[in-house]
């Protein structure tokens, strides 16, 4: 990637290349190369303030489609690292984030996010102006079509209810993250670590940010959609009405799934209040429930479908 430097001219007394900041952008990617292509077409567009620099890490994590080395060929400046096909978000990220270590920020960026223009600068921005160097900056994306907000920051209304809260014009503390666009510095990796191991996908970056709360340190959403970002089918999920019975068990439980038992232990064990068995018990009672009714009605709450302007989880 282009460093702040070669992307534009550095006035006389400004950070030349070698003492700029280091911005490591962490990314996992698995056979879907021209998304993955298009989201470093993105990244690599964007204007980098003075006084930055981005590399890019990536993981693919075992592609049978050639994103790797469709990477290597268009963005030389890249580090692709490869996966074995089992490292998934989490894992495929972790790698990434220890191959880039000691950066001073760590941009985690999806591969399915379209970003927008002035995204890396505006989140850079907004950590300058923070006055912590602890914060933690996320990037809300909207659906392409609907310009729905469907990832970003959140409110916390207890350890498992959150919402997803729409950008403003101003910046805006917020109490969780979605880990699409996520601005973490080195202080907060200092004190908080990276992504938890027991996780492979979906509690990971969730974990994440309650731990940073935890440990008193500021999450703030960025003001606008910085990117776009399409929702999932519902029907590649669990909650997949024409699916079957062990269709939508099998995408429950699986390790990219809404409730894998042992990483959802691991974060009830982490997160709940007591009694943790019940609130662990609670997601899969209601599965059964709505499978005797064939999938026609819902009881879990879907943490990827928008309800109105926000998105809600269990």
């Amino acid at each position: 990637m282009l460093s702040a430097t070669e992307q534009q001219s550095t006035p006389s007394g400004h950070a030349t290349d070698a003492d700029a900041k280091d911005v490591a952008v962490l990314i996992t990617c698995f056979n879907r190369r021209e998304t993955t292509l298009q989201c470093l077409r993105r990244l690599s567009a964007q204007e980098i303030p003075a006084g930055y620099r981005l590399r890019v890490l990536l993981t693919d994590d075992g592609s049978s489609d050639g994103t790797g080395d469709a990477v290597r060929a268009e963005f030389p400046d890249a580090t692709v690292l490869q996966g074995d096909g089992n490292l998934y978000w989490c894992g495929g990220t972790m790698l990434a984030w220890e191959a880039a270590r000691p950066a001073d920020f760590y941009f985690w960026l999806n591969d399915d996010v379209t970003l927008r223009p002035g995204a890396v600068a505006t989140l850079l921005r907004v950590y300058e102006q923070a006055g912590d160097s602890r914060c933690i900056v996320v990037g809300a994306a909207c659906d392409p079509e609907t310009k729905r907000t469907v990832t970003g920051g959140m409110r916390r209304k207890s350890w498992h209810d959150v919402s997803v809260i729409a950008p403003s014009d101003q910046w805006q503390p917020c109490d969780a993250i979605n880990g699409n666009i996520v601005l973490v510095p080195r202080q907060a990796d200092e004190i908080v670590g990276g992504l938890d191991p027991a996780y492979t996908h979906f509690f990971a970056d969730g974990d994440f940010g309650m731990r940073a709360r935890k440990a008193g340190i500021p999450i703030i959403l960025a003001p606008g959609h910085l990117g776009e970002c399409a929702l999932n089918p519902i029907e590649s999920t669990s909650f997949g009405k024409t699916l079957t019975f062990g269709q939508r068990w099998r995408r429950m439980v699986g390790p990219k799934g809404y409730r894998p038992p042992r990483q959802w232990w691991a974060f009830v064990r982490a997160h709940a209040p007591r009694p943790k068995v019940l609130y662990w018990l609670t997601p899969y009672c209601l599965f059964f429930i709505e499978s005797l009714f064939g999938g026609r009605i819902r009881l879990r709450r879907n943490v990827r479908r928008p309800i109105d302007d926000v998105v809600r989880s269990v």
